[in-house]
């Protein structure tokens, strides 16, 4: 009979599985998923940080121009900065796997990261301060989400939208 923490790690990988599935990541086995679980948390983590830094500063040009990385990522599924970043550099310190293409339902999630941070940094440059905390905000918490437990909203709302696509 498994034990209490055997049955807690398989529903963790089942969990994670099924997450990342939903961003798109369906086609890799389970032993590519869990070969790329923790590298696919880097340019969340990253990003998420680079926000939060624009949000403390209130600038209006450090998160406009920090909306060029979800761009990136929405408009090239192999060359966003982040995941060139680690691809070309830090994957080689931990000895990693590059990370494989970003999946449409995730580069729709940074799309929809790229509009809200933009709206962001509008906010902050007319003086709306509270509206910019609320937009980067709620990238920052989604990004944070995303980077611990690879459960995407973005993902989700394309699955929503792009049903028929999503089922493939």
């Amino acid at each position: 009979m498994p034990s209490t923490r055997e049955l807690k790690m398989a529903a963790l990988r089942e969990f994670t599985k099924t997450n990342l599935d939903k961003q798109g990541f369906g086609g890799l086995d389970d032993d590519a998923k869990s070969c790329y679980s923790r590298p696919l948390r880097f340019t969340p983590a990253i990003g998420t940080v680079l926000i939060v830094v624009g949000l403390v500063l209130q600038s209006p040009i450090f998160l406009g121009v920090g909306a060029i990385v979800p761009l990136t990522g929405a408009l090239f599924p192999r060359g966003m900065i982040l995941d060139l970043v680690y691809n070309l550099g830090v994957r080689h310190l931990f000895r990693a796997p590059a990370l494989p293409p970003t999946p449409s339902p995730r580069r729709f999630s940074y799309l929809l990261s790229t509009v809200l941070i933009v709206g962001s940094a509008l906010s902050f440059y007319y003086g709306l301060a509270a509206l910019g905390f609320v937009l980067g905000g709620m990238v920052a918490l989604g990004g944070t989400i995303l980077a611990t437990t690879h459960w995407c909203l973005g993902s989700w709302f394309y699955r929503l939208i792009f049903a028929h696509a999503a089922a493939k």
